[in-house]
């Protein structure tokens, strides 16, 4: 009929995709390195301008599985071999990763991974778009890298698409309507008849509506009271939240939020629960005269080239070699990396990881100043937090060899203090 569009359903299961794109071979499952547990590429798509990375893990086994450690989406990473770039997740103006399942935002945002008996848990993050038809890789903590992942052109899904499930739970947004200064939505939250559901509570206040076309994120609106305008709630804790729990197996409930409207120009947005991924595309029904507002996000990308630049670094045959200022990384006589060193060290990072079979050798030094001793000392102690930083971030451990050579090479004989500056170097050598 004329006018009319025809949605189809896409529902994701707990175990994956049913529908349409059902018919497409799904990806292969692989080890993961936490014991029992696989993992498979469920979808990487690109909506306007986010693409989002979404991977299930499975356990098939009859105990949970939850490893030590968590997996820090600073280290989840979009690899565009072809133009030899890194894409990290988007970060708010709060700095916390458009990313989940969030245990805590330390750091911007981590996951205590845990995947219950017999269930399955989506890990997903939001990304720069890259162009229509690349190949890219992907790269988590714990998790199995992808390559050869094809992205599709961009593209709205059809609106009323759900994808929003995880485990046992699944969301289902049956309406939006955009009035009064307020957007309301109703939610259906459903629960599988077996299983566990997450043990923390639905917390109001990390529940968002999401632009990808100006990658901006809306909030709920608050009562005079300082309470979230959403229902149901199990206490007011925080401005409010409801325990997940309280949904029986087999059972829903409708959650009712009102958010802070995005400008009328704004039509479509997605919506982002805790535990869940991002839902499909939803429709806004309605107007409301609103101005722009929201939490803008932001995405960082490195590219092989500018890291190289921005590192000063010279690339000769087989081997690159990097030197950096100990006054960059450290204070003075401490080995401790400073936080403002962050965006030297990720650039470190991507020309290490642009060559993955390569032996890295880190050789720290200082000035001449001060007893000998304790100077070598110093150094070594500089280089092993150099090599622990690499390791940390997924640099096999195996690679990196990292001693210290004290005052012994100074690069300058001179007493001013250009030259002790000069002196004081980490000095990184990539070979093979």
């Amino acid at each position: 009929m004329k006018g009319r569009v025809r949605a189809t359903i896409l529902v994701v299961t707990a175990l994956g995709v049913t529908g349409p794109l059902a018919q497409a071979q799904e990806p292969a499952e692989q080890e993961t390195d936490i014991p029992g547990v696989t993992a498979r590429l469920l979808y990487a798509e690109q909506q306007d301008a986010v693409l989002t990375v979404a991977i299930l893990l499975r356990n098939a086994g009859s105990k949970a599985a939850a490893p030590p450690g968590a997996l820090d989406f600073s280290r989840f990473v979009v690899v565009d071999p072809q133009r030899r770039t890194k894409r990290f997740p988007l970060k708010d103006a709060d700095g916390r990763y458009l990313a989940g399942p969030i245990s805590d935002w330390n750091g911007g945002g981590r996951w205590f991974v845990a995947v219950p008996a017999r269930s399955s848990r989506v890990v997903w993050a939001m990304f720069e778009p890259v162009e229509a038809g690349a190949r890219i890789g992907v790269e988590a903590p714990l998790l199995p890298p992808l390559s050869d992942v094809e992205v599709p052109a961009p593209g709205p899904r059809p609106a009323g698409e759900p994808r929003a499930a995880s485990g046992e739970l699944s969301a289902v947004v049956t309406s939006a309507s955009r009035a009064n200064g307020q957007l309301r939505l109703r939610v259906r939250l459903s629960r599988e008849a077996g299983g566990e559901v997450p043990s923390r509570a639905l917390e109001y206040g990390e529940v968002w509506l999401f632009d990808p076309a100006s990658r901006r994120k809306y909030g709920l609106l608050k009562d005079t009271d300082g309470q979230w305008w959403a229902q149901p709630k199990s206490d007011a804790n925080g401005g409010g939240r409801y325990f997940l729990n309280g949904i029986q197996p087999g059972g829903h409930v409708f959650l009712n939020l009102t958010f802070a409207p995005p400008p009328d120009s704004v039509r479509r947005v997605q919506l982002l629960l805790p535990y869940l991924p991002p839902t499909g595309l939803i429709d806004i029904a309605g107007t409301a005269g609103a101005v722009e507002t929201g939490t803008a996000a932001a995405g960082r990308t490195i590219g092989i080239e500018a890291a190289l630049k921005a590192l000063d670094a010279r690339v000769t045959g087989a081997e690159i070699r990097v030197d950096l200022a100990a006054d960059v990384l450290f204070d003075l006589d401490k080995a401790d990396l400073k936080p403002a060193a962050e965006a030297t060290l990720n650039n470190l990072l991507a020309v290490v990881n642009s060559r993955p079979a390569a032996r890295v050798t880190i050789e720290g030094h200082t000035d001449v100043r001060g007893d000998a001793a304790y100077n070598q000392a110093l150094s070594e102690r500089r280089a092993a937090s150099v090599r622990a930083w690499l390791v940390v971030h997924g640099v096999d451990a195996a690679r990196i060899t990292a001693t210290g050579a004290g005052e012994s090479r100074p690069l300058r004989t001179g007493t001013t203090e250009a030259d002790h500056r000069a002196n004081r170097r980490v000095e990184i050598r990539i070979q093979g």
